[in-house]
Formats: structure tokens, sequence, C-alpha cells
């Protein structure tokens, strides 16, 4: 596995890291976007506000979409990953040789 991969893998494993960085983001794109494109009454209204409003409301967006992102990204084990990390010496017993077939072939219902 080169280390690109693995670094990629390592995020992954740690979901508050992908959120914050995500969150970073959208904590400078959205501010930005309604800068540009939201009518002029909504930049008066934020001048209106002061410094300390504004940055209170950013710090506001970025730690309430850093909590929604890490909600949203957490990963989901695959079924698939449940059989892969089974041992692979282990010898099951013979109810589970059947459940295990017959799981197998159940798409062929």
């Amino acid at each position: 596995m080169n280390r690109a991969r693995r670094s990629l893998v390592r995020l992954e494993r740690s979901p508050w890291t992908l959120a914050v960085i995500a969150a970073g983001g959208i904590t400078l794109l959205l501010p930005s976007a309604i800068a540009l494109f939201g009518p002029p009454q909504w930049l008066d209204a934020a001048v209106a506000l002061g410094d300390t409003g504004l940055a209170l409301g950013l710090a506001g967006l970025f730690v309430v979409s850093a909590g929604v992102l890490r909600v949203a990204l957490r990963r989901r084990r695959l079924p698939e990953e449940a059989i892969d990390e089974e041992p692979a010496n282990a010898a099951p017993s013979q109810d589970a040789r059947d459940v295990s077939a017959h799981a197998a072939r159940a798409h062929l219902r």
C-alpha cells in the first residue's frame, strides 16, 4: 500500500479529522457565498453585528457544521468486513457452515 493510500485510510478511521476539515471548508465557503451573492441588506446587517457578533457567528457555524459532519461522515461497517476479519484458520462448527452457506446463496432466490 502506498503512502497516500495509508494516509487516506488513517483519515477515514478518525472521523473528527475529516469533520473538522470539512467544517473549515463550509465556514469559509458559506459566508463568502453570502457576501458575493446575497442581497446588500444582508451585508448591511452583518456590518451592524460588529466584529464580535461576526466572530461568534463564524465560530458557531464551524462548531455546528463540525458536529453535523461528524455524524454524517461516520463510517458504517459493511457486512463483508465482518467476514474479512474472521480468523482464516479457525474451523467453524457445522451450524455456522450451514448458516454461512445459506447466507452466501441468499442472492440466488
